[in-house]
């Protein structure tokens, strides 16, 4: 009885499996019936559609836009790095110094010039010197830069690429910050939203700048400038 049992329900799974493979074989939804070739459909032939006859979301990207020069192009700046330095020095130096006078000279009138005896012995000059340096250091610094900033179209480079250069200025009562950019980024890059991000840009040099009195607050006047340059001690 068990046996008849298991034979019936093999028999059941295997006809479900094959009505599942019928269906995958063919169309299975009415807009894939609708796309499907009249003369496949009345003869119930397989149709393999694509995405775009078998799906109600489906559309079609609007084509490239050709980019021109003079042309806008919004950049999104996200820079950040970090770095970690650890050092440790340990110099020992030793040495010994001995030096005899064993001749000296004397003036005998103008013209004149003999040797000068010592009377006490040669004299004697010894010494030792012991010199030991040891430093240890460790920096950790961290850095970031984030904003978005938009860049005319310089020059079309033969290949196809993009000069970008771009300029931004905030002023808010006296407090000044001037942003520039420059970089070569591919077409292909730009998303459809016109922006391209920062890591995508060859060649990129970023530059910005303070001006006010928070920024003359902690400037440096010249003389520590040239001070911590020629390192005098």
């Amino acid at each position: 009885m068990k046996n008849a049992i298991v034979a019936f329900a093999l028999l059941q799974l295997v006809a479900i499996c094959d009505d599942l493979l019928a269906q995958q074989s063919g169309p299975i939804s009415s807009l894939g019936q609708r796309n499907m070739p009249e003369g496949q459909i009345a003869e119930g032939m397989p149709y393999n559609g694509t995405t775009k006859d078998l799906s109600w979301m489906y559309r079609e990207l609007p084509p490239p836009r050709q980019v021109q020069i003079h042309d806008l192009i919004h950049i999104r700046v996200d820079e950040r790095a970090q770095a970690f330095s650890d050092g440790e020095i340990d110099r020992k130096k030793s040495g010994q110094y001995a030096a005899i006078l064993t001749d000296w000279i004397r003036l005998d009138g103008i013209n004149s010039i003999k040797p000068a005896v010592q009377a006490d012995g040669d004299p004697r000059i010894t010494g030792t010197l012991n010199q030991r340096l040891k430093s240890e250091a460790e920096m950790e610094t961290s850095e970031g830069l984030k904003f978005t900033i938009a860049a005319e179209v310089q020059e079309i480079l033969p290949n196809g690429t993009l000069k970008l250069e771009a300029r931004k200025t905030i002023t808010v009562n006296d407090e000044i910050w001037v942003y520039h950019l420059r970089g070569v980024c591919r077409t292909e890059d730009i998303n459809p939203n016109n922006t391209v991000l920062s890591e995508h840009l060859a060649d990129l040099t970023i530059t910005k700048e303070d001006h006010g009195s928070v920024r003359d607050a902690y400037r440096r006047g010249w003389f520590l400038t040239l001070w911590d340059k020629v390192h005098w001690f």
